[in-house]
């Protein structure tokens, strides 16, 4: 952990979520005071599976991963996650416990609230409450998307999919450093790392996609999007 600091307020905060744009300057007040901002390094825990969740963050700066350990001790990642978002917390209002683990791709800052206040402005603000709720599902089609996708497709397809996505939503070029490592691309489409190697490989020799260690540039955009498409 680099260390921390204390923004000065929400309320004037340029990465402020825009789902707290209907919160009242109160309200705001109120998220400030139960408020701390943590630099992490890259590599660093954000959030543990199976810890105590007692803040709710928003990623203010930097790129991290939200994985999880199911009980044969594979790891999957959900999702790559970018600037400004909420990450952890699928436990809020059911257990408290984290349901997921939260790691530091690069070096990256997040903004904890304590759960008990985000809960007090969740009661008192019916449209932040909506919203919120709004929020939640959009990430969970998001989830139920790429989960319909992975299943039906064959590994070329998987992997392609994760690229685009890593390309239009996380990174937005086609020339991109993806702070991934092999074994995280395989945690990502469900793949072995060495299927993942073998793919990136015949991609590479037919000049689709070339990649250098963690650098990825999509060389033809069109049959990667076509292989996607068609599995």
């Amino acid at each position: 952990m680099v260390g921390s600091c204390k923004s000065l307020n929400c309320g004037d905060c340029n990465s402020r979520l825009s789902l707290f744009r209907s919160l009242t300057s109160v309200q705001l007040e109120t998220l400030n005071e139960a408020r701390y901002e943590v630099v992490f390094s890259a590599g660093e825990t954000v959030f543990k599976q199976g810890g105590p969740l007692t803040h709710i963050a928003t990623l203010n700066k930097g790129l991290v991963k939200v994985h999880m350990e199911n009980h044969s001790g594979q790891n999957y990642i959900l999702r790559i996650v970018k600037p400004v978002s909420l990450i952890g917390g699928p436990g809020f209002l059911v257990d408290g416990r984290h349901h997921n683990t939260v790691t530091a791709l690069t070096e990256s800052s997040a903004c904890f609230i304590k759960a008990e206040s985000f809960k007090k402005v969740m009661e008192e603000n019916s449209r932040f409450a909506m919203d919120m709720v709004a929020y939640l599902n959009r990430v969970i089609l998001k989830h139920y998307e790429r989960i319909a996708n992975l299943a039906h497709k064959h590994m070329q397809g998987k992997l392609a999919e994760v690229l685009l996505n890593l390309s239009d939503e996380v990174f937005n070029a086609n020339e991109f450093k993806s702070y991934l490592s092999r074994q995280d691309l395989a945690e990502l489409t469900g793949m072995t790392k060495e299927s993942v190697i073998r793919v990136l490989k015949e991609w590479k020799e037919e000049s689709i996609v070339d990649c250098k260690s963690d650098y990825f540039e999509i060389l033809n955009k069109e049959s990667l999007i076509k292989i996607g498409r068609n599995g």
